[in-house]
This record gives structure tokens, C-alpha cells and sequence, in this order.
């Protein structure tokens, strides 16, 4: 299944990963996005307004991503979606004491909005899956993305985008789900394709509840082979920062980073998931 990464965009703790791979500038210990003036691509005022960061950081990677390029197939990822919103829906039910409340904090929360608003601005008919499985969901959509691009599909855009609030960061850090105590956010899109002209990077293994180990054993490839990247010490821990972790794999592999290995690998633990990307050179 031949599944090749055209173009990357980002918006992440060390900015935009499709204009530049500067990880020698990251010092920052909050790994909070770098977030971008997003006017300049998302130009309609009015419906940047009503966008929360997830949404925002979202768009902003997809759209620039996506730039003028047609896809066939639209996919979006996201652990936990919006969770600013989230707490003002659950907030305004609370103190409404659960009397009708102003219904804009609900339908932003929802996790298919995202897709709801790349369609929208890029005026694009064409089928859209929005994937939440907790820390298996980038795996599980790339994976998809392998099977439909084996099949009928020629080319896709693919998004995940996940963010922090001080009260989800004090949540999850109760569950221990970062190694290092420190938790993430940010967006990342992918431009997927059947071809492999022009690519950066092949993603050849995605799958979920396998560690490093296994997947190595399944693909044949030993250690010496195999770069493994633990890209969340610049993104931090957060249940798509796989994603980043590819982005950041396929720029670094088009850029001749890792002397002497054929492919990347990138696991990825989140609570009791774990699955496993394996990219190779294209």
C-alpha cells in the first residue's frame, strides 16, 4: 500500500514544519504552540472569530497545506477536539443551573467541526472522516489513509489538531499520561498521495496496540536501520502529537537528517494506548 507524503504544514511549538525545521530555536519549556498571524490565511474575519485555537490551528495548517492543490479524501484527527469550548458549554450549564444557554460553545466543541469548516472555506464536495480514538487516533487514520489510497482514492488531506487549557493540562497530568510532565498542543496537516513523485518521505506501517519492538519484527527491519525519533521532546505529549512526530520525520528525511538509516520510526504511548508510524525514504 503505497502511501507517500507530499507536503507538510504545522502550526507547533517550533512554528510551521513546511517552511522550516529549526529545532536548534526551541527553548521553551510549556510547549505551547507558536501560533501564526492566521488573517493571512484564514481571511474571512467573521468566521475567525467564532473559531476557538483548536479550530483555528486546525484550519490554518490545512489550508496552507492544501494551497491550491484538489484532493479526493479529507480526514481529521483529534484527541480530545475542542476543549476551551467544551469547558464554556459545561461552564454556562452549570451556572444556567441546566436552563437553555447560547448554543455556539456546543457546536464548536463538537469533534467533526473542523472538517465542517475546511470544507466550507475551500467550498469542496468530497467525503470527510473525523477520527477521535485517544492516543490511537493518528495511527488508526493514517492506516485508513493507506487502505484508501490502495484502493480508489488518488490523493488526500489529512489534519489533526488538538489543544491545552490550563484546567485540561491540570486534568491530565493527574493521570501521568507525560513521562516528562510536559503536555502539548498544536495542528498538523499532510497532503497524502498514490505517488511518488515529488514526495518526502513513505509512510509504510501504521498500527495501533504494538510497540516499537513488534512492529519492528513485523516489517523485517532491524535496529540499525531505523532512526526513532522522540519528536514530543519539541511538541510536547498530547494525543495526536504523532502526527507532528510524521510531519517532523518526513521533513527531516527530505533534508538528509538521518545518515545512514532507511527509515523513521515514531511510537507513541498516551495512557494505555500505543501504536507505531514507520516512515521510509522515498
Amino acid at each position: 500500500m503505497s502511501c507517500y507524503i507530499k507536503k507538510v504544514a504545522t502550526v507547533s511549538p517550533i512554528g510551521d514544519l513546511g517552511e522550516n525545521v529549526n529545532l536548534n530555536s526551541f527553548a521553551a519549556s510549556a510547549c505551547v504552540a507558536d501560533e501564526p498571524d492566521y488573517k493571512t490565511v484564514i481571511t474571512n474575519a467573521n468566521l475567525r472569530r467564532r473559531m476557538n485555537r483548536m479550530l483555528k490551528m486546525g484550519t490554518y495548517a490545512a489550508l496552507k497545506c492544501m494551497g491550491d492543490d484538489s484532493v479526493s479524501l479529507l480526514l481529521t484527527a483529534t484527541s480530545l477536539g475542542s476543549i476551551s469550548d467544551t469547558e464554556k458549554m459545561l461552564d454556562t450549564i452549570y451556572t444556567s443551573d441546566e436552563t437553555l444557554g447560547n448554543p455556539t460553545a456546543f457546536i464548536q466543541s463538537t469533534f467533526n467541526t473542523l472538517a465542517g469548516n475546511i470544507a466550507q472555506i475551500k467550498s469542496i464536495h468530497i467525503p470527510n472522516i473525523t477520527f477521535v480514538n485517544r492516543g490511537n487516533t493518528v495511527a488508526n487514520a493514517l492506516k485508513y489513509a493507506q487502505v484508501k489510497l490502495a484502493d480508489d482514492i488518488e490523493s488526500i488531506l489529512f489534519v489533526s489538531s488538538d489543544e491545552k487549557t490550563e484546567l485540561s493540562e491540570s486534568v491530565l497530568s493527574q493521570f501521568d499520561l507525560s513521562a516528562d510532565g510536559k503536555y502539548g498542543e498544536g495542528a498538523s496537516a499532510m497532503i497524502l498521495s498514490s505517488e511518488k513523485t515529488e514526495s518526502l518521505a513513505e509512510i509504510v506501517y501504521s498500527q495501533c496496540g504494538v510497540d516499537l519492538q513488534t512492529a519492528l519484527t513485523e516489517m523485517e527491519l532491524s535496529t540499525d536501520d531505523v532512526e526513532i525519533l522522540d519528536s514530543k521532546r519539541w511538541c510536547g505529549e498530547y494525543g495526536t502529537s504523532q502526527a507532528f512526530g510524521v510531519a517532523l520525520a518526513a521533513k527531516m528525511m527530505e533534508f538528509g537528517m538521518f545518515d545512514g538509516k532507511s527509515h523513521v520510526a515514531i511510537e507513541h504511548r498516551y495512557g494505555p494506548d500505543k501504536s507505531v508510524v514507520i516512515l521510509k525514504k522515498s
